[in-house]
């Protein structure tokens, strides 16, 4: 029989980027990070649905991974994998990936370079992003503002 475990664990971090959503600032990230072992083997997955825009709530997606997770334990007896089909969306990514590092599918180091969030004042993003090395990445919130604007900002790249 085929050694499996699972944990989940629920999160709640402030966030102080001042980032809007649908009018309102994002003050805390919610989610859950979900690791799954089979054997000698382990992956690790987030499932952060963003309210107003994720079909699901947490509660939702926490009460669907807590279910998958049991019938996951449960197929070792029959040797099977259980499908991610009709899942949530957030539920289906973080299984995925955790599925993913699970299998060895994944690369074993990173890409950690970070990309700023820009918003706010056009010529403030140009200081901070001459001083990135490299290749110049970022990514940008469109919506917020009127479309000229945010076709400025989406310019500077």
């Amino acid at each position: 029989m085929t050694i499996r475990q699972y944990n989940l664990y629920r999160y709640s971090i402030p966030v102080d980027s001042q980032l809007i959503l649908r009018d309102r600032f994002l003050k805390r990230r919610e989610g859950l990070l979900v690791r799954i072992q089979c054997q000698n083997n382990e992956g690790w997955g987030e499932i952060a649905p963003l309210p107003g825009f994720s079909e699901e709530s947490l509660e939702m997606a926490e009460s669907q991974v807590i279910q998958w997770l049991a019938d996951w334990d449960a197929a070792r007896n029959r040797d099977e994998e259980v499908s991610l089909d009709g899942l949530y969306p957030s539920v289906a990514f973080g299984l995925s990936c955790a599925l993913a590092e699970l299998k060895g599918k994944l690369n074993a180091e990173g890409n950690y370079h970070t990309a700023p969030l820009c918003y706010g004042d056009p010529d403030e993003l140009y200081e901070e992003l001459a001083h990135l090395s490299g290749e110049k990445v970022a990514k940008i919130k469109v919506g917020m503002y009127e479309a000229n604007r945010d076709g400025l900002i989406a310019d500077m790249f």
